[in-house]
């Protein structure tokens, strides 16, 4: 039982794993913000990345499911 999850490149540097791909185990009540959290991220660095899982955008808070996939980008915004 486990989540796979997807790092944007300027992401990985940042996480403690420091690998392009990663998989935590799942439980009851896991969310997106939590992985994001246990990686070594704040919850201001939150703030900054898009979610997205199973291919469709989501939420920090949306729990997750056995099996998904998980990943995280960098909102750009520019001009």
């Amino acid at each position: 039982m486990s989540i796979q999850v997807k790092w944007f490149p300027t992401l990985i540097k940042r996480t403690r794993s420091k690998q392009p791909v990663t998989e935590v185990a799942w439980q009851p009540g896991l969310t997106p913000l939590q992985v994001f959290l246990d990686e070594g991220f704040s919850e201001v660095d939150a703030e900054a990345v898009m979610v997205i899982v199973n291919d469709a955008q989501a939420k920090l808070h949306d729990p997750l499911d056995d099996g998904d996939r998980l990943e995280f980008m960098v909102s750009i915004q520019g001009g």
